[in-house]
């Protein structure tokens, strides 16, 4: 009997620290590892810590079991757990207005692989910080041109986002994922114009593989490229400013401006990680991208691995944070692995619309 409670302890503890070492890697891995720029090191890297967290957590099972060492990874778990609870918490607090309409935006249980099956979302921003007709916003973002996906998937994508007739058109980065494919982009980008103006910022992928090319390839395609600076539009009577913010990767520290009060002011970023800092500044709407929206989502749960600092809190969607909109979008192409699991690519139409007469925006309490 002593001998069957003594294996049920060892199983126990070794399957809590395994566990528990998972738990560790996921969070090491979505806060820092993936963040690490691409190259067979990377590799390397990512392999090697889930090597060592998984031996050091085996050998602790096996250590621990029977003495009041269990615990810790137990307590490791419940922390997890708790984390969970907490990101759940801040999601409702931070949940935006859902989308007013989405074209082929279900997945089928039967059919988990949906990289190309390209879902549209549309949204609404009611704001007082606009008083003219509807402004239309589109918004792409991590093409990643690679060369695993056929170029005609991308002009059809870009065709239906000139079938929008945005006003204005919004490139959140991750245009490339190989860097000889940027000579792909003007062709593909002049697929759709923005009617006041087309916009890009880059992301850590353009700037790991050194950025030049894309930027001459926005230059060719008559895309204006908003690398730490802002620009203004006169239309309707009124003016819009635009900001780009390409912080951490263009390694160059900027502050952008204050919002001018009472106007509609935008940035776009390539990493929704950049709220915080952003929504103390007064803008009516961040854009961004870079998640993916986890390309890997197991239904009924979301996505497992989120590069972010702040975990699974932001992956996909519409979010208020400190009154200021933010729109994540899953992307349209797809990094590592080169497939996307229960998770479409999509992009956004947001349309802005002016505030009617005590119609307030809603601002949530800040975290």
């Amino acid at each position: 009997m002593a001998e069957v409670i003594s294996q049920s302890l060892r199983g126990l503890s070794v399957l809590l620290s395994l566990i528990a070492g998972g738990c560790i890697y996921l969070i090491l891995l979505n806060r820092y590892l993936l963040l690490l720029s691409d190259s067979r090191a990377k590799k390397l890297i990512l392999r090697g810590v889930l090597v060592v967290i998984g031996a050091i957590a085996l050998l602790f099972g096996l250590w621990a079991a029977g003495r009041i060492w269990m615990a810790l990874p137990a307590a490791v778990c419940l922390g997890v757990i708790a984390g969970e609870v907490h990101r759940a918490i801040l999601r409702r607090q931070y949940a935006g207005e859902g989308p007013v309409h989405a074209d082929n935006a279900g997945v089928s249980l039967c059919s988990p692989i949906t990289t190309t099956d390209l879902a549209i979302y549309r949204y609404r921003l009611t704001t007082a910080n606009w008083r003219g007709a509807p402004l239309r916003i589109a918004h792409v973002s991590d093409l990643h041109l690679n060369g695993d996906l056929p170029v005609e998937y991308y002009l059809a994508t870009l065709e239906r986002v000139a079938q929008a007739r945005p006003d204005l058109l919004f490139f959140t980065g991750d245009l490339v994922t190989r860097i000889e494919y940027a000579a792909e982009l003007p062709r593909l980008l002049a697929v759709a114009r923005g009617r006041l103006a087309t916009v890009a910022v880059l992301g850590n992928h353009e700037y790991w593989l050194g950025h030049e090319p894309v930027a001459e390839a926005l230059k060719a395609a008559d895309v204006t490229w908003l690398s730490d600076r802002f620009m203004r539009l006169a239309h309707d009577g009124q003016t819009i400013t635009l900001c780009g913010y390409e912080t951490p990767w263009s390694r160059v520290f900027w502050q952008p401006p204050r919002a001018p009060a009472g106007e509609l002011a935008l940035i776009i970023t390539h990493t929704p990680d950049n709220i915080y800092r952003l929504s103390g500044l007064g803008y009516t709407a961040v854009f961004a991208g870079h998640y993916h929206g986890g390309q890997v989502r197991l239904p009924g749960f979301g996505p497992i691995i989120v590069p972010s600092r702040y975990g699974r809190r932001f992956d996909h969607g519409h979010y208020v944070v400190n009154g200021t909109h933010l729109f994540i979008t899953a992307g349209v192409g797809s990094a590592v692995p080169p497939r996307r699991i229960y998770c479409k690519p999509d992009v956004f139409i947001v349309d802005v619309v002016a505030a009617s007469d005590g119609e307030g925006e809603r601002t949530p309490r800040p975290a």
